[in-house]
Parts: structure tokens; sequence; C-alpha cells
């Protein structure tokens, strides 16, 4: 595996992981105003959240000195099928038919790109 492909998907499962970090912390229907974003911002979750987006960041930069951002771009959307995939497992999330043809669409896009 060429090191821009490998540094690309670690940068995509980084930037998962602080997506699921931050979704950890807010709570389901949570709504919205000061006094709950005031306790957001205290929560370690949402600040494993930036760290993980951070080192995401630093992955992608990597990944860019590699290879071309057209080729590694479409990478991130395996993102799509890992997000409801974990939603799933650590959510409880439902998963429709509409979704997985949805991510099964994202995929064949992103392997007619890789094949391109």
């Amino acid at each position: 595996m060429k090191a821009g492909v490998l540094f690309a998907l670690v940068s995509a499962v980084l930037g998962l992981l602080g997506q699921l970090a931050w979704r950890s912390a807010v709570p389901k229907g949570a709504g919205f105003d000061l006094a709950f974003l005031a306790k957001l911002l205290l929560d370690w979750r949402v600040w494993l959240g930036f760290l993980l987006y951070g080192l995401s960041t630093l992955a992608w930069l990597v990944a860019l000195g590699y290879d071309e951002l057209s080729r590694l771009y479409p990478l991130i959307s395996v993102n799509y099928a890992l997000a409801l995939l974990a939603g799933y497992l650590i959510f409880g999330e439902t998963i429709t038919a509409a979704k997985i043809f949805g991510v099964a669409l994202i995929i064949a896009g992103v392997a007619v790109v890789a094949l391109g």
C-alpha cells in the first residue's frame, strides 16, 4: 500500500474517532443553549475529539505530501460506511436499506476514482 493512501486512511479513521467522541458527549435530543455549550467545553470527550481531529489533520498533511489530492480525497468517504457501522454498534442507531444503498454508491464511486 502506498504511503499516501495509508496516511489518508489513518486520517479518515482518526476523523471518525473524533466524531464518535463528540457524539458520545452530546445526548440525542439535547437541544442547545449557552449553559449546554459551557458544559460541553468542559467535557473530556469534546477535547478528545479535538485532539483526534488535530491528529487526523496532521496525517492528512503527510498524505498530501505523497500523492495527488484528487486520488486521496475520495478515501475520506470510507468514513460514511464506518460511521454507519459505528453508529449502529456503539449508539444503537438504525441502519436502513436506503442508508446501505447510499453507502454502497459512495464506495462504488471511490472504487471508480481509485481505478481511474
